[in-house]
This record gives C-alpha cells, structure tokens and sequence, in this order.
C-alpha cells in the first residue's frame, strides 16, 4: 500500500529581527547581528485529518518580549480551512514558551508529547533557573491540567504518529525535543522544528544559545540533516530563510502561510 501523502503549512506569527550573534550563537560577535527569528505554528493536513504541530506564542507574549507581531496563527490558520476549535489533534515538539503558548484556543484537542519533555518540565530539572528561562509556569500548569482532563498523550523516542509522519527525538536544545519527517507530494520533508532553529547551526555547527545538552545538540544538527536528506527538504524552526523561500498558498498570504509541500525557490 503506498504512503500517504500530506499538505505541510507554515504560519509566521512573529518576527525577532536583527538580532544580536551574541544573543543567538554561543560565542557570537556582541558587535554583529543576525537577520534573527521567524516565529512559526505548523499543520499537517490529510483529506480527512488535520493535525496542528505547535501552538505558538499569545499577541501579549509576543509584544510583551519586544518581537514583532505579524498576525494570530490560530487566524492564519483558518485561511487554510482549519478551525481550531474542532481540531483535535496537536503535536508538542517541545514545551519552550514559543511552541504552547495557544494551548486554550484548541478546546477538543488531545495533546502529544515526548516523554522526556514533560519529565524535565515538572521535575529536577526546573530546580535550575538556568533551564527554566525557555517555560513559563503558566504554560507548564496548564499541560498538567490537560494531563488530569485526560487530554495530554506521551510517546517515547522515534516512532511512527500515523502512516507518512514519523517523529524523532532530538534533544539537545531541550530534553525531549523532537522532530517530524511527513511525507508530502514532494517527498519526505524534514520538520525540525526547535532541534535547529537557523540552517547557520547545520551549515557552521554553530550552537544555539538556549540548550539543555551541548553535545546532544550539536549531534542533532547532523542528525537532522541526515533525516533530511538535503537542504530542500529540512526545515529549520525559526529560519527567515524559511519565509523567503516558500511559496505562500495564496498571493494575499506572501510570508505568512507558506506551502512547505512545494519546492523551495533556489538562487
């Protein structure tokens, strides 16, 4: 039987831009800056499934750290068809405050996420403020509310979600960080979401300033572009290169919904 194949969007909510290498890179330049961070949600999309991938960060969040605010993703979303009030199907890759922040705005949704993320969340390791900086309590409290609604699943490793999307665990920039491969019309598409935020960390190795296992994270970047198979089919989590590359699913949606099934322009 062949494998399915998905639509793959990208929704650009937000932007962090000309930011500074020493903010970004462990050992960048203080004196140099980076085109900096596209905020993204994803969704899977079948004919008769729809499954969102992250949830995003709140407009307050969002203009309460100084980024700039594009549009609400969960309105994005909608452009596409796709009604997150009757979704119910959500993909954590990790807990980061810029992946849960929507969590409320999917009322029938059931929740997966990686063992080993939520273990980190809610045990020794939140004892270090040095890891707590990328959760806010708020977001945490609210996904163990969801586990005692019965609404929060758990995988462990590397799997398969559903025929065409396979998920891997990364880790390396948080404990149970984890990446997708979906299968699209284009072929298998490489969706690494957190595990590398800018194509600069495969292509230099450089490190990412936020992480929870150096040497974990520097192993995934390689593993990531494995998975992939070659630049066009790997998608970085925070890369503006993701924007300008993609095409929009329609001309009024130029860098806001992007089609990550189509090709991306070269040159």
């Amino acid at each position: 039987m062949p494998t399915p194949t998905w639509n793959l969007y990208a929704f650009c909510y937000g932007r962090h831009e000309n930011r500074l290498m020493s903010d970004t890179f462990i050992g960048g330049n203080p004196n140099e800056t980076c085109r900096g961070l596209d905020y993204f949600m994803w969704a899977i999309v079948g004919d008769d499934r729809v499954i969102v991938v992250d949830t995003g960060m709140t407009r307050d969040k969002v203009k309460s750290m100084n980024r700039t605010w594009l549009a609400d993703p969960v309105e994005l979303m909608g452009k596409v068809g796709i009604d997150a009030e009757q979704v119910d199907e959500v993909i954590l890759t990790h807990a980061h405050f810029d992946h849960v922040g929507n969590l409320h705005r999917f009322p029938k949704a059931k929740f997966t996420i990686q063992d080993l993320e939520m273990q980190s969340i809610t045990g020794r390791d939140m004892t270090h403020p040095f890891f707590r900086t990328a959760y806010h309590k708020e977001d945490v409290e609210e996904l163990v509310g969801l586990l005692y609604d019965s609404r929060l699943k758990f995988i462990h490793g590397d799997g398969s979600y559903a025929p065409g999307i396979d998920y891997h665990l990364i880790g390396g920039h948080s404990r149970g960080q984890m990446g997708l491969t979906v299968n699209t019309a284009r072929g298998p598409v490489f969706l690494a979401s957190d595990a590398i935020h800018l194509f600069q960390e495969v292509d230099e190795e450089l490190p990412f300033i936020v992480f929870y296992d150096m040497a974990e994270m520097l192993e995934g970047y390689r593993t990531c572009a494995r998975l992939a198979g070659g630049r066009a089919f790997l998608v970085p989590g925070h890369d503006p290169i993701v924007t300008d590359v993609y095409p929009a699913v329609r001309p009024d949606l130029e860098g806001l919904v992007l089609d990550l099934g189509k090709p991306p322009k070269t040159g």
